[in-house]
């Protein structure tokens, strides 16, 4: 046993130490999506959330901006009210989203990563069980917080819920009004701060190669030829391993 705990450890430090010295290679990467969208969720639970299960995530500066083709009415100052792409029930979506963004971690970055990890796969659950049904549409963010470890998830529920959901996502549809070129489609994958239509394409049906472009120096072995198929690996190992932990 106590055997078995050191190398764990072992390996928890050398796997701290590489992410920390690959802070420097990082690349930006913004996402504007929707909620309820098709496409935004084949590309966030087929691409982008496979694509950081191994090495490639520490190689990422992720921004995720649940918005898309929203519009934003201030009523008075400081209320809101959305029109979004898929209807009402997007824009309950997109604010459970952004609120999960703020709350889970107090909306800081795991460490060694340029994101949070945690919220990252607590909102690839929701795009993934998520049934669209129109206004009837139930997100299910207990399971999620169950599957996810979320302790909190009733504190995201009120956020959304409240005034601070609505200001929080109507920051996030300013940031996506400022894109430039202007957003026409979702979603929109921006690299390095600057909008390409060839990265963007790619990015939607290989994301790991669309990235690796960017990434200077030593390359992690996701980038490679075969690099869709090296992240949907990682993604099937990813599974296997927590899984497995679960049933010891």
């Amino acid at each position: 046993m106590m055997k078995q705990l050191f190398f764990a450890v072992m390996g928890l430090v050398a796997l701290t130490s590489a992410q920390h010295n690959h802070e420097h290679h990082r690349v930006n990467v913004a996402v504007y999506y929707e909620a309820l969208c098709p496409d935004s969720i084949k590309f966030f639970t087929q691409q982008l959330y496979p694509s950081l299960q191994g090495n490639l995530s520490q190689f990422v500066n992720l921004t995720l901006l649940p918005y898309g083709k929203s519009k934003t009415t201030e009523q008075i100052p400081g209320q809101y009210e959305f029109n979004c792409h898929h209807g009402p029930a997007e824009c309950q979506g997109n604010r459970l989203q952004v609120c999960a963004l703020r709350t889970i971690g107090e909306g800081h970055n795991s460490e060694g990563l340029g994101y949070n990890k945690v919220a990252t796969a607590f909102i690839n659950c929701l795009m993934d069980k998520v049934k669209p049904n129109g206004n009837q549409t139930q997100f299910p963010t207990q399971e999620c917080a169950t599957i996810n470890h979320v302790p909190n998830y009733v504190n995201i529920e009120n956020c959304a819920n409240h005034v601070e959901g609505s200001q929080y996502l109507a920051e996030i549809g300013k940031q996506t009004d400022a894109l430039k070129p202007p957003l026409t489609s979702v979603p929109t994958v921006v690299f390095n701060n600057q909008y390409k239509q060839d990265d963007n394409e790619m990015a939607k049906t290989n994301f790991v190669k669309a990235l690796c472009q960017y990434i200077h120096g030593e390359k992690p072995a996701e980038c490679t030829k075969n690099s869709a198929i090296v992240a949907k690996m990682s993604y099937a190992l990813f599974v296997f391993a927590s899984v497995w932990l679960y049933v010891i």
